[in-house]
């Protein structure tokens, strides 16, 4: 559903002020380029006939971009249905790993390495701690790196089942995951680990911290978050999409453009939760924006232990013990007009006007790039198919 202002407003807006006073990278004008042209005629699309009525949809291509607000609707329901092929009817926990405002300049710089650091770590730290146990656990990772208010504040969203499996392949239940403890590791004991493996790292991968910036680091206790378990299947599935193809903001919560500032809607934490507004000038939102720009060739969505793609034979061994289905070695391929009608309940080539009659392709517009769009002719009769 189109809403009354959109972020391709503002880049159509106001780029040129936000260039001239932030000199973006090459990287980042691409990805405003790609959110600006999203469902526009300069990206192409199709145009539908109805046999009965006559009546006209247009469906412009989208860009695809995992920044855009627009597309990830479709990436998050595929990517659900997926996940549901490989949940276990266990208990997950939801454990967040949170870097200090102190290697804020530092990943900002090094977004590449730095993110890769923080899912490294992240992972041995959990596996680690599973380890002592006898087992090898999973976890479903998702990279976000904004607060509600655009800041930039990168984290990392770990979903963990509740125990693991074994040398011999089989199911072991965590100790905590028989209680009511939210915590599925002590939550201080894995900061302190976490702390020291990402620093760890960062001298593993020659990038050199300043020494007041380390002894800072060593100082303060590192967040580390853990939530009550899931009980449902359901439950996990959903709570997994709801964090899995997030983007910085979303079109609903731009409230008004105006006056070259832009308002837009956030949720304060630190006064329980109320949605507050929040006004900036177009061009620092731009810029608060572009800040959660992932640089191309990085995952932010990733699989380890015996959830990770490479170990299936490892998750097909315990759906077996917990006798339910198995996992395919390959997914049927899902198509976006089946997700369209799973979220409406209407079959997208369903006549909006007459809705008795199934409107078929009756033009291929192209990109702009690839010449202009071939008009549409006026005697639509002439096209018309019997029902």
């Amino acid at each position: 559903m189109r809403t009354e202002f959109e972020i391709s407003h503002i880049i159509t807006d106001f780029r040129e002020a936000f260039i001239q006073k932030y000199h973006p990278s090459n990287n980042t004008l691409n990805v405003l380029n790609a959110l600006e042209q999203c469902r526009t005629s300069a990206l192409g699309g199709h145009v539908y006939l109805c046999p009965e009525c006559n009546a006209i949809k247009v469906s412009y291509n989208s860009c695809r971009n995992r920044h855009c607000p627009k597309c990830q609707g479709f990436e998050r329901e595929k990517w659900v249905i997926a996940r549901k092929e490989d949940i276990l009817p266990v208990k997950y926990f939801h454990v967040v790993f949170t870097l200090p405002g102190a290697l804020h300049p530092l990943c900002l710089s090094n977004k590449k390495a730095a993110y890769g650091i923080l899912f490294r770590a992240a992972w041995d730290t959990l596996n680690a701690f599973a380890s002592k146990h006898g087992i090898q656990t999973g976890a479903i990772t998702i990279l976000h790196t904004w607060n509600t208010q655009l800041g930039y504040h990168p984290h990392l969203h770990c979903i963990v089942p509740a125990g693991g499996i074994t040398p011999q392949w089989k199911w072991k239940e965590l100790p905590n995951a028989s209680n009511d403890s939210p915590f599925l590791f002590p939550v201080k004991a894995l900061s302190k680990v976490f702390r020291a493996k990402f620093i760890a790292m960062l001298g593993k991968n020659q990038i050199i911290l300043d020494p007041g910036v380390r002894k800072a680091l060593f100082k303060k206790e590192w967040v580390v978050y853990s939530k009550h378990p899931f009980c449902k299947i359901e439950k996990t599935v959903e709570y997994l999409g709801r964090y899995s193809h997030r983007v910085a903001i979303t079109n609903r919560r731009i409230k008004q453009i105006d006056d070259g500032k832009v308002t837009f809607e956030y949720k304060d934490r630190k006064d329980g939760g109320i949605n507050k507004l929040m006004t900036l000038d177009a061009e620092d939102f731009l810029h608060r924006f572009s800040l959660h720009f992932i640089p191309k060739n990085i995952v932010r969505i990733r699989h380890y232990g015996f959830l990770s793609a490479c170990n299936k034979e490892k998750l097909n061994s315990l759906q077996r013990e917990f006798d339910i289905p198995l996992s395919p070695r390959k997914r049927n391929k899902v198509k976006w007009m089946d997700v369209c009608e799973q979220i409406t309940g209407v079959p997208f080539l369903q006549c909006p006007c007459c809705q008795c009659s199934e409107m078929v392709l009756f033009q291929t517009v192209l990109p702009y790039r690839r010449g202009p769009p071939a008009t549409i002719s006026p005697d639509l009769d002439f096209y018309r198919q019997p029902a």
